[in-house]
């Protein structure tokens, strides 16, 4: 009797392992898990300036461009004086596809934050248009806008690649 219990437990187990989101680039880790290329596993605190490449312990990498200041166009959400335009290359080199509907992408300017800006006009659509799966081994550019003052600011780029709230987490940060 032991030995079909033990039996149903593995099988309902498997089962269950079977049922997981293979898109899932890791599990979730201590922030120790991201770190700089080149360089030794940064402390969750740590920020990385835009232009610099963090990796996963997976192999998943994302670099955050340095941000291209745009003038909104009349059409704008929200309208803003200014925008901080970036691009975000994501390289997969996880084993498992990676969906970039699981992005989350948020900006803080002073510790609060900032709106994402769509801005159809200019090409800026938003995170919620980027519903590219990358292969393993491949890779893909997003742009992303958000809204800051006129003058320039200390921005903060956290890249969530599981989601919203969810390790791991890379923060880049810089004038914009």
């Amino acid at each position: 009797m032991k030995f079909a219990r033990l039996a149903v437990g593995v099988c309902l187990g498997l089962a269950m392992a079977g049922c997981a989101d293979p898109s899932d680039i890791s599990t979730p880790t201590a922030p120790s898990a991201v770190a700089e290329r080149g360089a030794d596993a940064p402390s969750a605190s740590t920020s990385t300036a835009f232009g610099t490449q963090r990796v996963w312990s997976n192999g998943m990498a994302v670099t955050v461009s340095p941000p291209t200041s745009l003038k909104p166009s009349d059409t704008s959400f929200p309208q803003a004086p200014r925008t901080a335009v970036f691009t975000l290359t994501i390289v997969n080199g996880a084993t498992t596809p990676y969906r970039t509907s699981q992005l989350a992408v948020r900006a803080l300017v002073d510790g609060r934050p900032v709106a994402e800006v769509r801005d159809s006009v200019q090409g800026l659509n938003g995170i919620t248009a980027a519903v590219t799966e990358v292969a393993p081994g491949g890779e893909t550019v997003l742009t992303m806008a958000f809204a800051v003052p006129a003058d320039p600011v200390m921005l903060r780029l956290v890249v969530e690649p599981n989601g919203a709230n969810q390790e791991p987490s890379a923060t880049f940060e810089g004038v914009a």
